[in-house]
C-alpha cells in the first residue's frame, strides 16, 4: 500500500470526522512520514481540502448515487490526483483501490476502481459546471455557496469573482530581528530569501530554517496590524485576544520602550504567548482574561488597545482550507455578537486620547464595517482616526480598510482605527 496515500487518507479522515484543524492534523501525520513522502502528503491533504466542493461535484456527475464516508474520501483523493497531480493514471487507480481495501468490502473496492477509471477517461476535458453565476463560482473554486452569495452582496459580481478565484502563491513569510541584509541572511540560514514590502520580512523558498530568537514565521497581514498599532502607541499597549502572541510581541520589538500586556481567555493559550515571548527574548506581561467581561484594574490604563477578534476567517483560506468545510452561515451572527462584546468591553481600557484598533482576518462586511458602524453609533466618545501604513498607499490615511489578496497581495483582513476623544 502506498504509505503517502495512507497517511493522507488518515489525516483527511481525522479532519473530516473530528473537524480538526488541518495544520495540526497534518503536522502530526508528517512527523510519522518518511522525508520523501512529506511533500506528496502535504499536497494531497491541502489539495483535497481546498477543492472539496469541486471534487464532490465532479464525482456526482459520474455516479448514480453519491457514496458516503470513506468511499467518498477515497474518490476525492483519486479525482484530485487525476486532475491536479502528474501521477500516472494506472498508479492513481491502483493505489486508491488498494486503499479502499481498508473498508473490508470487495464491492466497495470494485466500485472505487471502476469509478476512477471512468472519471480518468474524461477528467481532462470536464466542463459540466452549473449555469447559475453563484453556483458556478461555488463549484469551480470550491467556495461555500452561502459565502459566495455574501461576497457578491458585499462587493458585486465582478469583484466577487476576483476575490473567490484568486489563488495566492504558496509561500511562507519569515520575520527577522537584527541584521536585515537579505544575502547575508540567506547564507546564514541556508535558504533563499526574497524581500517583501516590509524591510524585516522575507519570503522563504525551500526548507524552513530552525526558528530562533532572531527569526520567526509571521504573515505580512499580522505584521501590518502591529505596525499600524506602532504608529499610535506611546507607553502602554494591550493585545486583547493575543494568542499565540505574534502581534503583541512584534509590537514590543518595534517599540521596546512600551509596556505590552497580552491577554487570552484560556490558560494554555497564554502559555503559548509565554513560550513565544521566551523564544524571541522579548518581555511582555501576560494575563488570563475574558475580554467580554470588565476588568476594573485595566480601565483607561492603555493608550493603544488592539482587538484582533475571533472571526469567520475567510481572509486566510490559503492556510486554513478547513474553514470552508466547517464554517456555516449561521455562525456569523454569533461571531458578530462576540466581536461586539469584545470591542465594547475593551473600549473601556483605552485612555482618553488613546486609540482602539479593531481587526479581523475575514472579508465579510457584517463582521467588519457593520460592526464598526454599530459601535460608533453606540459610543459617541470614539471617532475614526487614520491608519498609518505607508507601505500600502490605498490604506494609509484611511479610518478603515479592507485588505484583499487579489488587490493588496496579502491575506484578506480588515482594520479600523478609533480614537477615544472623551
Amino acid at each position: 500500500m502506498n504509505n503517502a496515500f495512507l497517511k493522507s487518507y488518515q489525516t483527511l479522515q481525522e479532519i473530516f470526522s473530528e473537524q480538526s484543524f488541518s495544520s495540526i492534523a497534518l503536522n502530526k501525520s508528517l512527523s510519522l512520514c518518511k522525508p520523501q513522502e512529506k511533500a506528496l502528503v502535504t499536497k494531497l491533504v491541502y489539495g483535497v481540502l481546498d477543492n472539496d466542493i469541486l471534487l464532490q461535484y465532479i464525482i456526482s456527475k459520474y455516479v448514480k448515487k453519491l457514496p458516503k464516508g470513506a468511499v467518498l474520501l477515497f474518490l476525492k483523493m483519486g479525482v484530485y490526483c487525476l486532475k491536479e497531480l502528474s501521477i500516472p493514471v494506472y498508479a492513481v487507480v491502483n493505489d486508491i483501490a488498494e486503499l479502499a481495501k481498508l473498508t473490508g468490502d470487495k464491492r466497495q473496492v470494485g466500485f472505487v476502481n471502476a469509478t476512477l477509471k471512468h472519471i480518468s477517461a474524461t477528467i481532462s476535458t470536464f466542463d459540466d459546471y452549473p449555469t447559475d453565476f453563484a453556483e458556478n463560482l461555488s463549484v469551480r473554486y470550491s467556495y461555500p455557496l452561502w459565502a459566495v452569495k455574501k461576497v457578491i452582496k458585499d462587493y458585486g459580481k465582478e469583484v466577487a469573482e476576483q476575490i473567490i478565484s484568486f489563488k495566492p502563491q504558496n509561500a511562507t513569510t519569515m520575520r527577522f530581528v537584527g541584521n536585515l541584509d537579505c544575502q547575508q541572511l540567506s547564507q546564514e540560514y541556508g535558504v533563499k530569501l526574497t524581500p517583501t514590502i516590509f524591510d524585516d520580512a522575507f519570503v522563504v523558498e525551500g526548507k524552513l530554517p530552525q526558528l530562533d530568537s532572531n527569526c520567526t514565521i509571521q504573515s505580512l497581514s499580522s505584521m501590518a496590524i502591529s505596525r499600524i498599532c506602532a504608529g499610535f502607541v506611546k507607553s502602554s499597549f494591550l493585545d486583547c485576544c493575543s494568542a499565540p502572541g505574534g502581534k503583541g510581541i512584534y509590537l514590543k520589538q518595534l517599540c521596546p520602550h512600551v509596556d505590552v500586556t497580552c491577554c487570552d481567555i484560556h490558560p494554555h493559550r497564554v502559555g503559548l504567548i509565554n513560550s513565544y515571548a521566551s523564544r524571541m527574548n522579548t518581555a511582555v506581561t501576560t494575563k488570563v482574561a475574558d475580554m467580554t467581561q470588565l476588568d476594573e484594574s485595566m480601565v483607561s490604563k492603555f493608550d493603544t488597545v488592539l482587538c484582533d477578534v475571533p472571526c469567520s476567517g475567510f481572509g486566510v483560506l490559503d492556510n486554513r482550507p478547513d474553514i470552508k468545510l466547517f464554517r456555516q452561515n449561521e455562525d456569523i451572527s454569533s461571531l458578530m455578537k462576540l466581536q461586539q462584546a469584545i470591542l465594547q468591553n475593551c473600549s473601556n481600557y483605552v485612555a482618553v486620547g488613546g486609540h482602539l484598533v479593531y481587526s479581523t482576518c475575514t472579508i465579510f462586511y457584517n463582521e467588519n464595517g457593520q460592526n464598526i458602524k454599530k459601535f460608533l453609533n453606540a459610543n459617541p466618545n470614539f471617532q475614526l482616526s487614520a491608519i498609518s501604513l505607508p507601505q500600502f498607499p490605498l490604506a494609509n490615511g484611511q479610518g478603515t480598510y479592507q485588505f484583499l489578496p487579489h488587490k493588496d497581495g496579502i491575506q484578506g483582513f480588515y482594520v479600523a482605527v478609533l480614537q477615544r476623544i472623551s
